[in-house]
């Protein structure tokens, strides 16, 4: 893999509730230069990074029912066809954790079977929190999201713990034989960590040290 391939793999992450449209500003000509596959930012900001970006190989990524995944299902569709409308290429949903965890499997399939349609051609990421599941939790989730249509699980948002390499292993497994992949986020702040990652089959990474594993990366192959 190339350092090109590399940048390719990146959602360029800033979705800290403080984030000005300066640091969005920063983000995207940061994003621009490098062709990280996308931005991922709050979806108050998909139009001015819309603009920004325009013309560029870079996509948007917008974080839905973010960070707690507690929006009903008719809310997660409406937030999604709303930041579609204005520019995001990508839609990463939390899902209902405390259905997950109350074992309500058939209001997860609801939300991934609906958030699908409203997704269209659009790229759809499933945020699942791993650190908050059991092993059983996680196979279950990326086999119904799998089932589904998901373009990608997705290990965690940030907030509430990181993933486990591990976990990360599961989850590939669980997708095994599917068009859907595994979106590797929440810690992912060394090269050491990505490679790992992606040595499992991961194929993205998102992460706020994007400049960070790119000097990394040209350190290690210089």
């Amino acid at each position: 893999m190339d350092i090109q391939d590399f940048c390719h793999l990146i959602d360029h992450t800033l979705l800290k509730p403080q984030a000005t449209q300066q640091d969005i500003t920063a983000i995207c000509l940061e994003a621009r230069e490098h062709e990280f596959a996308t931005v991922a930012i709050e979806p108050v900001y998909i139009p001015y990074a819309a603009h920004l970006l325009k013309g560029s190989k870079t996509g948007i990524t917008s974080a839905i029912s973010y960070p707690h995944g507690c929006w009903s299902i008719d809310a997660k569709c409406r937030e999604i066809e709303a930041c579609l409308r204005h520019g995001a290429s990508d839609c990463d949903y939390v899902i209902d954790l405390g259905a997950l965890k109350e074992g309500n499997f058939k209001q997860i399939r609801e939300e991934a079977k609906a958030c699908r349609k409203a997704t269209g051609n659009a790229i759809m990421k499933v945020i699942l929190e791993v650190a908050l599941l059991s092993d059983d939790e996680i196979s279950a989730v990326c086999t119904i999201c799998a089932e589904e249509g998901a373009d990608f699980v997705k290990t965690s948002t940030g907030y509430l713990g990181s993933p486990t390499i591990d976990q990360v292993e599961l989850m590939v497994k669980a997708v095994q034989g599917s068009a859907t992949a595994v979106k590797a986020a929440g810690g992912f702040s060394t090269l050491e960590r990505v490679n790992r990652a992606l040595t499992l089959g991961v194929k993205r990474i998102g992460t706020s040290s994007s400049l960070k594993l790119l000097q990394a990366w040209g350190e290690r192959n210089t």
